[in-house]
C-alpha cells in the first residue's frame, strides 16, 4: 500500500515536470519506459495469490471413511483454475488416519485427499488443505464423529434378592463410553426404574451397583446408555428374587407318567400362583425336568413335560412364582415300559408293617409297589400288637393307586383268663374185709 503511494507521488510529480520541461522527445520517452517498469513490478498480472475453497461439514460414525468434497484452486482475480499447485492435507485435530494426504491440483484446479478416516472418539474432526507455494491458500474440512452404538452381551450375576443391595462384578458388551461412564439401569413395566451407582469400567465391562432392597421381584430389563443417547437392552437379563414363597401345592393330575413320553398335565391344584410360574420335577443327583405351561391361574396350572431319556423313579414336583423361591412337596413317578400297568404306593401308621396283596407278602410300608396289572386286589396290613387292616382295591392302567391306613393297637388291659381243668371223681376206699 505504501509502495503505491509513492508511485502515485512520484508520478504526478514527473507530470508536472512534463509540463514544464517538455523540450526534446528523448526525455518524453525516458520518462514513459520509466513508468512502465515501475508498474509491473509494483503489479504483476502472472502473480494473482489463490486460495483453496471451503469444504462442507458432515457427521459420521467414528472410525469410518468420510467423503472430502474436492478442494478448487481458483484466482482471486478472474476465477480461472490454475493446475499443478501441490495441496497438502493434514489432521487439525480429532485424530483417525489418512492417505494420499498430498495431491496436485488437475487442468479444473481440483485436488482431492485419498481417504480421511474419523478418530476413535466423539468429537470433532478437522481436516486441513494447504498450499506452501501460494500465499493465504488453506481451507478446512469437519466431520463431527459420533460413537457406535452399545451391545450387552451378559451381567454377572444376573439376579440377587431384595433384601439388600447387589453388587455386579461383570456386565459385559461393547461400545460402552469411557470418556463419560455410561448410565445404567434395571427397567421393568409398572415399577419405577432402578439406577445403578457407582458405574465404572472399560468400553467392554462394567461393574456398578444396584439397590434393589424392596424392590418388586420378577425379571427386569437392564439398560446401558451412553452420554450420546445411544443404549444398549439386554431383555429380561435381571432377575429380583424375593425370600417369600406364597404358594401351596394340593395335588397333580396325573402324578406319574412313562419314561420316553411326553405327559399331559392336565391339573396342577395349590394355591398363590402368580403370572406364569416355572414347574418342574426335582431329584436329588438328578437335572431337573422343566415343564411347558399352556394355561395358569391363581389355583390350577395345566401344561406339558417331556419325559425323553429320564430315570424312572419318584421326584419332587416344584412350583416358581417369578421371583420367589421354590415350593416343592409333591410327588410324580416316571415310570418304565415295565411298570407302565399301574402302581399301587401304601403308607401307614405307624409305618414298617408288612403288607399282603392276594395274600403274598409284598413288603413293609411305606412303599411303591410298581407293574401291577390292571385289576381289583385283596390288601391285607398286619403287625405284632395290632389290628389286622384289610380292604380292596382297584389299580388302573398307567395309574397310582393309594392305599393309606392307620392301624388299631391292641388293648394292653386285655387279659385272658384261663380256667383251671376239672379233677377227677376221687375213688372212695376199699372196704376192709
Amino acid at each position: 500500500m505504501r509502495v503505491s503511494i509513492y508511485f502515485i507521488l512520484f508520478t504526478l510529480h514527473l507530470n508536472n515536470q512534463l509540463v514544464k520541461n517538455m523540450t526534446t522527445q528523448k526525455t518524453t520517452l525516458l520518462v514513459i519506459l520509466f513508468i512502465l517498469v515501475i508498474a509491473f513490478f509494483v503489479n504483476p498480472v502472472a502473480a494473482d495469490t489463490i486460495a483453496v475453497n471451503s469444504g462442507d461439514s458432515q457427521t459420521a460414525s467414528v472410525g469410518t471413511a468420510v467423503t472430502v468434497p474436492p478442494c478448487v484452486i481458483l484466482t482471486y482475480t478472474n476465477s480461472t483454475p490454475m493446475s499443478g499447485v501441490t495441496v497438502t492435507f493434514t489432521i487439525a485435530s480429532g485424530g483417525g488416519s489418512l492417505t494420499g494426504s498430498t495431491a496436485t491440483t488437475n487442468s479444473a484446479g481440483i485436488a482431492t485427499v485419498g481417504s480421511w478416516v474419523l478418530g476413535s472418539t466423539a468429537a470433532t474432526n478437522t481436516l486441513t488443505a494447504t498450499s506452501d507455494s501460494i500465499s493465504g491458500s488453506s481451507a478446512t474440512f469437519t466431520a463431527t464423529g459420533t460413537a457406535s452404538a452399545p451391545t450387552i452381551s451378559g451381567i454377572t450375576p444376573a439376579s440377587g434378592y431384595n433384601t439388600s443391595p447387589v453388587s455386579i462384578t461383570g456386565l459385559s458388551g461393547t461400545g460402552f463410553s469411557t470418556s463419560t461412564n455410561p448410565t445404567v439401569v434395571l427397567r421393568r413395566s409398572g415399577s419405577a426404574n432402578i439406577t445403578a451407582t457407582g458405574v465404572t469400567g472399560t468400553a467392554t465391562v462394567l461393574t456398578c451397583t444396584f439397590d434393589i432392597t424392596g424392590k418388586p421381584a420378577g425379571v427386569w430389563d437392564v439398560i446401558v446408555t451412553n452420554p450420546d443417547g445411544q443404549s444398549a437392552t439386554l431383555t429380561s437379563g435381571f432377575t429380583v428374587n424375593s425370600n417369600s414363597a406364597a404358594a401351596t401345592l394340593t395335588s397333580i393330575t396325573p402324578s406319574s407318567g412313562l419314561t420316553n413320553t411326553t405327559v399331559s398335565i392336565t391339573a396342577l391344584a395349590g394355591t398363590g400362583f402368580t403370572g406364569t410360574p416355572q414347574v418342574y420335577l426335582k431329584r436329588s443327583n438328578y437335572n431337573n425336568i422343566y415343564s411347558t405351561v399352556s394355561m395358569a391361574s391363581s389355583t390350577s396350572i395345566a401344561g406339558t413335560i417331556s419325559l425323553n431319556n429320564q430315570a424312572p423313579g419318584s421326584y419332587l414336583v416344584c412350583v416358581v412364582n417369578s421371583g420367589s423361591d421354590p415350593v416343592c412337596g409333591l410327588s410324580f413317578t416316571i415310570t418304565t415300559p415295565a411298570t407302565a400297568n399301574g402302581t399301587i404306593y401304601f403308607s401307614t401308621t405307624p409305618e414298617g408293617v408288612v403288607v399282603y396283596v392276594d395274600s403274598v407278602q409284598k413288603g413293609s410300608t411305606p412303599f411303591t409297589l410298581y407293574n401291577v396289572t390292571p385289576g381289583s386286589y385283596a390288601i391285607k396290613i398286619q403287625r405284632a400288637s395290632y389290628l389286622e387292616w384289610a380292604d380292596r382295591v382297584t389299580v388302573t392302567a398307567g395309574n397310582q393307586t393309594t392305599v393309606s391306613a392307620r392301624l388299631t393297637a391292641v388293648d394292653s388291659s386285655t387279659t385272658v383268663t384261663t380256667a383251671p381243668p376239672l379233677s377227677s371223681p376221687r375213688q372212695p376206699f376199699p372196704r376192709p374185709r
